[in-house]
Protein backbone atom coordinates (compact mmCIF):
# COMPACT_ATOMS: atom_id res chain seq x y z
CA UNK A 1 0.00 0.00 0.00
CA UNK A 2 1.61 3.48 -0.91
CA UNK A 3 0.09 5.59 1.77
CA UNK A 4 -0.13 9.31 1.19
CA UNK A 5 1.40 10.16 4.43
CA UNK A 6 4.47 12.59 3.29
CA UNK A 7 2.37 15.56 4.31
CA UNK A 8 0.06 13.68 6.73
CA UNK A 9 3.53 13.14 8.70
CA UNK A 10 5.25 16.49 8.46
CA UNK A 11 1.89 18.01 9.79
CA UNK A 12 2.07 15.21 13.10
CA UNK A 13 6.08 15.77 13.31
CA UNK A 14 5.60 19.79 13.25
CA UNK A 15 3.85 20.58 17.03
CA UNK A 16 6.65 18.28 18.08
CA UNK A 17 9.90 20.16 16.20
CA UNK A 18 8.35 23.10 17.14
CA UNK A 19 8.51 22.39 21.03
CA UNK A 20 4.60 22.46 21.50
CA UNK A 21 4.01 19.03 22.29
CA UNK A 22 5.94 19.13 25.48
CA UNK A 23 5.55 21.64 28.71
CA UNK A 24 5.81 19.58 32.22
CA UNK A 25 3.80 19.67 35.70
CA UNK A 26 0.25 19.87 36.79
CA UNK A 27 -0.01 22.94 38.97
CA UNK A 28 -3.00 25.39 37.94
CA UNK A 29 -0.59 28.80 36.91
CA UNK A 30 -1.38 31.53 38.62
CA UNK A 31 0.27 34.89 38.31
CA UNK A 32 2.49 36.54 40.93
CA UNK A 33 -0.16 38.25 43.81
CA UNK A 34 0.81 41.42 45.21
CA UNK A 35 1.55 42.20 48.77
CA UNK A 36 -0.81 42.95 51.19
CA UNK A 37 -0.37 45.77 52.36
CA UNK A 38 1.14 47.28 55.71
CA UNK A 39 -1.69 46.70 58.64
CA UNK A 40 -2.86 49.52 60.01
CA UNK A 41 -2.80 50.83 63.77
CA UNK A 42 -4.44 53.40 66.10
CA UNK A 43 -2.81 56.98 65.53
CA UNK A 44 0.14 57.55 68.26
CA UNK A 45 -1.67 60.68 69.98
CA UNK A 46 0.57 63.16 72.14
CA UNK A 47 -0.49 64.54 75.59
CA UNK A 48 1.44 67.66 74.59
CA UNK A 49 -0.88 69.69 72.88
CA UNK A 50 -0.42 71.24 69.31
CA UNK A 51 -0.89 74.36 68.15
CA UNK A 52 -1.38 72.93 64.82
CA UNK A 53 -2.00 68.62 63.72
CA UNK A 54 -1.04 67.94 60.33
CA UNK A 55 -1.30 64.47 58.66
CA UNK A 56 1.09 63.08 56.52
CA UNK A 57 -0.53 60.28 54.51
CA UNK A 58 1.55 57.25 54.48
CA UNK A 59 1.54 55.00 51.40
CA UNK A 60 1.32 51.30 51.20
CA UNK A 61 4.84 49.34 50.43
CA UNK A 62 4.20 48.64 46.33
CA UNK A 63 4.28 45.30 45.30
CA UNK A 64 7.23 44.21 43.82
CA UNK A 65 7.54 43.63 39.69
CA UNK A 66 7.54 40.45 38.69
CA UNK A 67 10.54 38.61 37.34
CA UNK A 68 10.30 38.22 34.07
CA UNK A 69 12.25 35.42 31.73
CA UNK A 70 14.85 36.60 29.48
CA UNK A 71 17.01 35.26 26.90
CA UNK A 72 19.21 33.44 28.80
CA UNK A 73 16.90 32.11 31.38
CA UNK A 74 13.59 31.44 29.26
CA UNK A 75 14.95 28.18 27.79
CA UNK A 76 16.25 26.96 30.87
CA UNK A 77 12.99 27.50 32.56
CA UNK A 78 10.93 25.76 29.83
CA UNK A 79 12.99 22.75 29.70
CA UNK A 80 12.89 22.42 33.85
CA UNK A 81 8.69 22.16 33.33
CA UNK A 82 9.27 20.37 30.52
CA UNK A 83 11.30 17.88 32.05
CA UNK A 84 8.21 17.15 34.30
CA UNK A 85 5.85 15.99 31.74
CA UNK A 86 4.43 12.76 32.13
CA UNK A 87 1.18 13.32 29.96
CA UNK A 88 -0.75 15.76 28.60
CA UNK A 89 -3.60 16.60 26.18
CA UNK A 90 -3.30 19.08 22.87
CA UNK A 91 -5.78 20.63 20.57
CA UNK A 92 -3.89 22.18 17.13
CA UNK A 93 -5.82 24.28 14.42
CA UNK A 94 -3.57 24.42 11.07
CA UNK A 95 -3.54 26.26 8.43
CA UNK A 96 -1.08 24.89 5.42
CA UNK A 97 -1.56 25.13 1.12
CA UNK A 98 -5.24 26.84 2.07
CA UNK A 99 -6.04 23.50 4.11
CA UNK A 100 -7.46 23.81 7.09
CA UNK A 101 -6.24 20.88 9.38
CA UNK A 102 -7.15 20.17 13.32
CA UNK A 103 -5.24 17.88 15.28
CA UNK A 104 -6.68 16.62 18.85
CA UNK A 105 -4.15 14.33 20.21
CA UNK A 106 -3.00 12.93 24.18
CA UNK A 107 0.58 11.48 25.43
CA UNK A 108 2.30 10.04 27.90
CA UNK A 109 6.34 9.77 28.19
CA UNK A 110 6.58 6.71 30.33
CA UNK A 111 5.97 4.22 28.25
CA UNK A 112 6.12 6.35 25.28
CA UNK A 113 2.00 6.57 23.92
CA UNK A 114 0.63 8.85 21.91
CA UNK A 115 -3.12 9.65 19.86
CA UNK A 116 -3.68 11.37 17.77
CA UNK A 117 -6.77 12.52 15.50
CA UNK A 118 -6.67 14.86 12.68
CA UNK A 119 -8.40 16.05 9.68
CA UNK A 120 -6.92 16.63 6.92
CA UNK A 121 -8.19 17.11 3.39
CA UNK A 122 -4.71 16.09 1.56
CA UNK A 123 -4.57 12.64 3.67
CA UNK A 124 -9.07 12.51 2.00
CA UNK A 125 -10.30 13.28 5.91
CA UNK A 126 -9.80 11.92 9.11
CA UNK A 127 -7.05 9.68 9.76
CA UNK A 128 -6.11 8.47 12.94
CA UNK A 129 -2.44 7.68 14.64
CA UNK A 130 -1.36 5.73 17.33
CA UNK A 131 2.23 5.22 18.56
CA UNK A 132 3.02 2.68 21.34
CA UNK A 133 6.63 2.39 21.81
CA UNK A 134 8.03 1.63 18.49
CA UNK A 135 4.88 0.90 16.85
CA UNK A 136 2.96 3.11 14.86
CA UNK A 137 -0.64 2.74 13.75
CA UNK A 138 -2.49 4.34 11.35
CA UNK A 139 -5.84 4.34 10.30
CA UNK A 140 -6.86 6.49 6.63
CA UNK A 141 -10.24 5.50 5.64
CA UNK A 142 -10.10 5.96 2.13
CA UNK A 143 -7.17 3.52 2.09
CA UNK A 144 -7.08 0.79 5.06
CA UNK A 145 -11.03 1.05 5.69
CA UNK A 146 -12.86 2.40 8.32
CA UNK A 147 -11.28 1.31 11.58
CA UNK A 148 -8.62 -0.46 10.12
CA UNK A 149 -5.24 -0.01 10.77
CA UNK A 150 -1.75 -0.94 9.29
CA UNK A 151 1.06 -1.22 11.45
CA UNK A 152 4.89 0.19 11.19
CA UNK A 153 7.53 -0.60 13.14
CA UNK A 154 9.33 2.68 13.21
CA UNK A 155 13.12 1.16 14.21
CA UNK A 156 12.34 -0.96 10.85
CA UNK A 157 14.83 1.21 8.49
CA UNK A 158 14.42 -1.53 5.56
CA UNK A 159 10.69 -0.87 5.30
CA UNK A 160 10.59 2.45 2.98
CA UNK A 161 7.02 3.22 4.65
CA UNK A 162 8.90 4.20 8.03
CA UNK A 163 10.77 6.61 5.89
CA UNK A 164 7.89 8.96 5.37
CA UNK A 165 7.80 9.56 9.46
CA UNK A 166 11.74 10.47 9.55
CA UNK A 167 12.13 11.25 13.30
CA UNK A 168 8.95 10.78 14.59
CA UNK A 169 10.34 8.79 17.79
CA UNK A 170 13.02 10.79 18.32
CA UNK A 171 10.25 13.78 18.48
CA UNK A 172 8.35 12.58 20.56
CA UNK A 173 10.95 12.62 23.63
CA UNK A 174 9.52 16.31 25.02
CA UNK A 175 13.52 17.11 25.89
CA UNK A 176 14.04 17.03 22.09
CA UNK A 177 11.08 18.77 20.91
CA UNK A 178 13.59 22.42 21.56
CA UNK A 179 16.49 21.14 19.81
CA UNK A 180 15.88 23.71 17.50
CA UNK A 181 15.56 26.50 19.80
CA UNK A 182 19.55 25.54 21.27
CA UNK A 183 20.78 26.76 18.85
CA UNK A 184 18.49 29.35 17.02
CA UNK A 185 16.67 31.62 19.69
CA UNK A 186 17.56 35.52 18.74
CA UNK A 187 15.16 37.16 21.25
CA UNK A 188 12.77 36.62 24.05
CA UNK A 189 10.10 39.49 24.66
CA UNK A 190 7.67 39.42 27.73
CA UNK A 191 3.97 40.78 26.38
CA UNK A 192 1.76 41.29 29.30
CA UNK A 193 0.23 38.82 31.36
CA UNK A 194 -3.37 37.26 30.24
CA UNK A 195 -6.30 35.16 31.68
CA UNK A 196 -6.93 32.33 29.42
CA UNK A 197 -9.27 29.35 30.10
CA UNK A 198 -9.45 30.81 33.80
CA UNK A 199 -5.10 30.63 34.36
CA UNK A 200 -2.74 33.99 34.51
CA UNK A 201 -0.60 33.23 31.81
CA UNK A 202 2.29 35.48 30.70
CA UNK A 203 2.92 35.82 27.03
CA UNK A 204 6.46 35.97 25.82
CA UNK A 205 7.38 36.24 21.99
CA UNK A 206 10.06 33.98 21.25
CA UNK A 207 11.92 34.93 17.98
CA UNK A 208 14.16 31.98 16.39
CA UNK A 209 16.37 31.90 13.27
CA UNK A 210 14.36 29.75 10.95
CA UNK A 211 17.18 27.79 9.07
CA UNK A 212 19.24 27.28 12.25
CA UNK A 213 16.32 25.97 13.70
CA UNK A 214 15.69 23.48 11.24
CA UNK A 215 19.35 22.69 11.22
CA UNK A 216 19.38 21.96 14.40
CA UNK A 217 16.65 19.22 13.98
CA UNK A 218 18.62 17.66 10.86
CA UNK A 219 16.98 19.50 8.30
CA UNK A 220 16.59 22.13 6.02
CA UNK A 221 14.53 24.84 4.19
CA UNK A 222 13.48 22.67 1.01
CA UNK A 223 15.22 24.45 -2.07
CA UNK A 224 13.53 26.49 -4.02
CA UNK A 225 10.48 27.18 -1.34
CA UNK A 226 9.21 30.32 -0.81
CA UNK A 227 7.67 32.30 1.40
CA UNK A 228 9.76 31.06 4.50
CA UNK A 229 10.85 34.18 6.70
CA UNK A 230 14.70 34.70 8.07
CA UNK A 231 13.22 34.64 11.52
CA UNK A 232 9.79 33.33 13.17
CA UNK A 233 8.23 34.71 16.28
CA UNK A 234 6.48 31.96 18.38
CA UNK A 235 3.77 33.59 20.79
CA UNK A 236 4.05 31.29 24.12
CA UNK A 237 1.55 32.37 26.82
CA UNK A 238 3.39 30.23 29.88
CA UNK A 239 2.13 29.48 33.79
CA UNK A 240 4.26 30.73 37.02
CA UNK A 241 4.56 27.44 36.82
CA UNK A 242 6.80 27.54 33.83
CA UNK A 243 3.92 25.63 31.42
CA UNK A 244 3.06 26.48 28.05
CA UNK A 245 -0.51 26.15 27.80
CA UNK A 246 -0.78 27.99 24.23
CA UNK A 247 1.60 28.73 21.22
CA UNK A 248 0.85 30.56 18.11
CA UNK A 249 2.68 31.14 14.84
CA UNK A 250 1.95 32.66 11.41
CA UNK A 251 4.00 32.45 8.28
CA UNK A 252 2.65 33.00 4.58
CA UNK A 253 0.76 30.46 3.88
CA UNK A 254 1.10 28.48 7.55
CA UNK A 255 -0.57 29.38 10.57
CA UNK A 256 -0.57 27.18 13.93
CA UNK A 257 -2.74 27.41 17.41
CA UNK A 258 -1.89 25.13 19.83
CA UNK A 259 -3.35 24.64 23.10
CA UNK A 260 -2.12 22.75 25.37
CA UNK A 261 -4.17 21.07 29.03
CA UNK A 262 -4.23 18.17 31.17
CA UNK A 263 -0.90 17.88 32.19
CA UNK A 264 0.24 14.67 34.23
CA UNK A 265 -3.51 13.29 34.66
CA UNK A 266 -3.71 9.80 33.52
CA UNK A 267 -4.06 8.90 29.46
CA UNK A 268 -4.65 5.42 28.48
CA UNK A 269 -3.39 4.46 24.91
CA UNK A 270 -3.12 1.44 23.83
CA UNK A 271 -2.59 -0.54 20.43
CA UNK A 272 -5.71 -1.73 18.32
CA UNK A 273 -7.01 -5.11 18.53
CA UNK A 274 -5.27 -7.29 16.09
CA UNK A 275 -8.13 -7.92 13.96
CA UNK A 276 -8.43 -4.20 13.39
CA UNK A 277 -4.62 -4.41 11.55
CA UNK A 278 -4.64 -5.22 8.04
CA UNK A 279 -1.88 -5.53 5.85
CA UNK A 280 -0.01 -3.24 3.78
CA UNK A 281 -0.58 -3.33 0.16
Amino acid sequence: MKFRTRAAAAVVALPMILGVAACGGGDKATGDQAGGGASQSAPATSSTPSATTSSTPVEPPKAEEPLRLTNASFLPALKAGTGKAKSWKAKTVMTAGGQNITMTSAQSTNPLAMKLDMVMPAAGGAMQMILVGSNLYLSIPQQTGAGKFVKLNLKDSKDPSVKQFGDLLQNADPMNSYKGWDKSLQSVKFVKTETIGGRELDRYDVTVDTAKALKAMGQQIPAGTAGVPKTLVYSTWMGSDKLIYQMKFAMPGVSMLMTMSDYNQPVAISAPAANKIVAKR
